[in-house]
């Protein structure tokens, strides 16, 4: 009984070292491609999404709320790309990709 007592102590902490670090979040993230998240400058026309990323063919716009645009371009430039775009511009605050979230809990289909 008490063998058994220890053994479950000793595989709970597999190693001797220090506890290691999450992976960055990032990482673990998948981009869906072509989607932004696109932040205007308050007060801004939303027009300025079109004006700037025109080009690369919006499918769709969605208004989240708070000057913030999900938008879906059919010719994906790369977050990169997107990124040094919105540098240009004063009427867009920030740009990031639409990443998917998954939670790895069981009995939830993913």
């Amino acid at each position: 009984m008490v063998a058994l007592s220890l053994t479950g102590i000793a595989c709970s902490n597999s190693s001797n070292g220090p506890a290691q670090e999450p992976a960055d979040i990032s990482s673990q993230q998948t981009r869906m491609m072509g989607q932004y998240l696109i932040t205007l400058a308050p007060g801004t026309d939303p027009k300025a999404i079109d004006e700037r990323y025109g080009r690369f063919q919006i499918k769709s716009t969605q208004s989240l709320g708070r000057d913030i645009y999900l938008v879906v371009l059919a010719e994906d430039p790369g977050p990169n790309q997107m990124r040094e775009l919105a540098a240009g511009s004063v009427k867009i605050k920030s740009v990031q990709p639409n990443f998917t979230y998954r939670a790895n809990v069981p009995g939830i289909a993913q």
